[in-house]
């Protein structure tokens, strides 16, 4: 009787273990949160080890994999928000400076030559 509530147990872990591996994925398909989907993804990798030792009712299985997915788990709280990616939009702006609205000198003189003909022309009428 306790076998099959075990490997009931198991299998339920197993689910919910495939199922955080498959979100992270998921994640890791997107562009903007790629770094932590893999990261997220890795995470669950040892817990469905774990999960497969309630299924085949091995201690040793078990508490490995659950070490393991204890100690993933630290580095993605931890580590996880250090490690970003930047956007494209995001390096661009670096080319910039600090301020945001500041512009290239290519622009400026482009934006300038606008202003002067509409200005030029508003002159003329």
């Amino acid at each position: 009787m306790v076998g099959i509530v075990l490997t009931v147990i198991g299998f339920l872990l197993l689910g919910i273990s495939l199922a955080g591996v498959a979100l992270g994925l998921y994640m890791a398909a997107d562009s903007r949160t790629r770094r932590r989907g893999r990261l997220f993804a890795l995470l669950w990798v040892p817990a469905v080890a774990a999960s497969s030792g309630v299924i085949v009712h091995d201690v040793v299985t078990f508490t490995v994999g659950l070490l393991c997915f204890l100690v993933a788990g630290l580095v993605f709280v931890l580590g996880g928000d250090s490690m970003s990616e930047l956007s494209a939009e995001e390096k661009r702006d670096l080319a910039r400076g600090s301020a945001r609205n500041r512009l290239l000198d290519s622009e400026r003189t482009t934006k300038e030559n606008e202003r002067n003909r509409t200005q030029g022309s508003d002159r003329v009428a």
